[in-house]
């Protein structure tokens, strides 16, 4: 068995959204969301490869998400970890090094990769953002006049910024025509059937370490 562990429902959607499109599942949906009595997470598989995405809903909750994968450890080939760096790097990956020695799983099957691409800080708002050609994207453009506006009158964290940039970007995509939130932004479900948006190139150079981690932990092979 294979886990990939994730903080968001957006994150879970790149997932898919990447082993789609690079072949590693045939259809976008192939995951499936388990039914279960427990909401702190969630936990989407594809029973006849063995590959699982949890969701932990935060951070936080990723030492509960590994205690729960302990039983199962004799069975786990391996497990991916997809975090946020935030602002501090080397915390980030401590926090996230702690609740791995805390679950007592054999650090060996464990990989870590902190968005957006393992070695600058941010999330992974900042990843996606960093694939568009701004300057050509008239929302994206109008976007930093708002910027400039909300700076000169209150102090935002710049999380909060990318989340509002990376909105305004997916929801304002076509022609103001479409709304897509960014968990939907990258396969979008109408009439029982998931279309490609096409919001976002995977042959962006910024995507490929993400697409790496992914390919490797899922498929043991790398992207490129």
């Amino acid at each position: 068995m294979k886990y990939l562990i994730v903080e968001g429902i957006t994150d879970v959607a790149l997932v898919k959204y990447i082993c789609f499109k690079n072949n590693i599942t045939t259809k976008f949906n192939e995951f499936q969301l388990l039914k279960s009595k427990d909401s702190q997470i969630e936990i989407y598989e594809i029973r006849d490869k063995n590959i699982y995405i949890i969701n932990t809903k935060g951070e936080k909750k990723l030492k509960f998400a590994l205690e729960i994968l302990k039983p199962e450890e004799r069975d786990i080939d391996k497990i991916g970890i997809i975090q946020d760096s935030d602002k501090d790097f080397q915390k980030s990956k401590e926090n996230i090094e702690k609740a791995i020695e805390d679950s007592n799983i054999d650090k060996a099957k464990i990989e870590i990769f902190l968005t957006p691409n393992n070695k600058d800080l941010g999330d992974l708002e900042t990843l996606l953002l960093s694939t568009l050609d701004k300057e050509n994207i008239p929302q994206l453009q109008c976007f930093q006049d708002y910027k400039s506006c909300l700076n000169e009158h209150i102090n935002i964290d710049t999380k909060a910024i990318d989340k509002g940039e990376l909105y305004s970007y997916t929801m304002f995509s076509k022609d103001g025509k479409d709304y897509f939130t960014p968990q939907n932004s990258f396969m979008y479900k109408k009439n029982k059937k998931y279309y490609d948006t096409e919001l976002w190139n995977l042959e962006k150079s910024e995507f490929y370490p993400i697409i790496n981690f992914i390919s490797r932990i899922f498929t043991n092979d790398n992207y490129a």
